[in-house]
């Protein structure tokens, strides 16, 4: 870890070039992250604009380390504190191919929501560890390897994410993971004094601070792999349960291969069927253009579709990898109706032969969630 000296050193040095080149200080995420990556702030793109340029503008004028601390933290109190809820809420956009494991980050995401809970009222002696303890947990998650070590670190650098520019994460994990091998009280932010009681004046603002702004910085580094690792774990599931026949006690099949992606498929379907309803056609609708989009970006197979219909009115079916088969259909009502569409849903061993207003045999109408195979997944707490 740098000692104070060299933090200063380096701010000094990051002012020079500032000075030298006439970096535009607004806009220079790079030259941001050079200065306070060192100093154990973590950026993202939750970071507040105004409140960096503020920053940047004090090291540029000279303030020490104690400083720009101050400043940071008063500016993620302030008038950037909602954002501190807001960049941890988008981890629960990830992991949707697997529901257990979305259901297990969203319990995550409860926990530090309870840690900011805590450094809200001011006990940061608890906010601390839970966020140390969190960041550590979702590195498990999607890589496999402790975060916090200094043996073989696992990087912490991306193409897709601006907490995964080089320069970021990787400098801050360097200042967490600095040794406290005697007891003391000087207030580092490190999490091995936190973590193994070294440190016993750890309960700062500005160290929870840091903490809440780390762990927003590393979820969204984490998020993209949080899908690969539910793909991944979605696949394994659907390789246990393929070819196991029947349904279990809520009437959903064993072999559920193909459906929560299909149930992905008709949600966002019906919502821009409604939408086109409800503008009277200003929001484009293509019920064979929307299917096979939704098809593709959910990953349902298009050619296990059979389509009837019309946008206006229609019908269709979804031959499931078991055999099964799911089905949907929807007629237009009228735009400001409660919904203004009816809707049907199918599920049986065969395919439907006629559209439910035709011969409803076979076909259940709900005026809410569907049930049996079609039933959604319960909801996260």
């Amino acid at each position: 870890m740098m000692s104070d000296d060299e933090l200063a050193q380096a701010a000094a040095q990051v002012r020079r070039r500032m000075r030298g080149t006439a970096v535009d200080v607004s806009v220079n995420i790079a030259e941001a992250m050079s200065v306070f990556a060192p100093l154990g702030w973590a950026m993202s793109a939750v970071w507040p604009y105004e409140g960096t340029v503020r920053a940047l503008k004090a090291a540029e004028d000279g303030a020490m380390t104690d400083q720009l601390d101050q400043i940071l933290t008063d500016i993620w109190n302030g008038e950037h504190a909602r954002w501190m809820e807001i960049g941890v809420e988008r981890l629960r956009r990830g992991g949707n191919a697997h529901w257990p494991f979305k259901a297990d980050l969203w319990r995550r995401v409860d926990l530090v929501q309870k840690a900011i809970a805590h450094h809200q009222a001011g006990a940061y002696e608890a906010s601390i560890p839970i966020l140390f303890a969190q960041i550590e947990g979702l590195s498990f998650d999607v890589t496999e390897k402790a975060f916090f070590t200094k043996w073989q670190p696992i990087p912490a650098v991306d193409d897709k994410t601006l907490a995964g520019l080089g320069g970021n994460i990787e400098v801050v994990r360097r200042v967490c993971n600095a040794d406290v091998k005697q007891r003391q009280s000087l207030g580092q932010f490190s999490r091995h004094g936190v973590m193994h009681g070294r440190e016993l004046t750890y309960d700062t603002k500005v160290n929870s601070t840091k903490a809440i702004v780390l762990t927003i910085s590393a979820f969204e580094h984490w998020l993209p792999q949080a899908d690969k690792v539910a793909a991944t774990l979605r696949a394994e599931h659907g390789r246990e349960v393929a070819g196991h026949p029947g349904v279990d006690e809520t009437g959903r099949l064993l072999d559920d291969r193909g459906v929560p992606e299909l149930r992905n498929v008709r949600y966002d379907l019906e919502g821009r069927y409604m939408l086109w309803i409800n503008t009277g056609g200003i929001e484009p609708f293509d019920l064979r253009r929307d299917l096979g989009e939704l098809a593709t970006t959910h990953g349902a197979a298009r050619g296990r579709f059979t389509i009837h219909g019309d946008n206006v009115a229609f019908w269709w079916s979804y031959r499931l990898p078991s055999g099964h088969i799911l089905g949907w259909a929807a007629r237009k009502i009228r735009p400001g109706a409660h919904p203004p569409h009816e809707s049907w849903w199918w599920d049986a061993a065969a395919a439907p032969e006629n559209a439910p207003w035709e011969d409803p045999t076979g076909w259940a109408q709900y005026p809410g969630d569907a049930e049996g195979a079609w039933r959604p997944d319960d909801p996260l707490f």
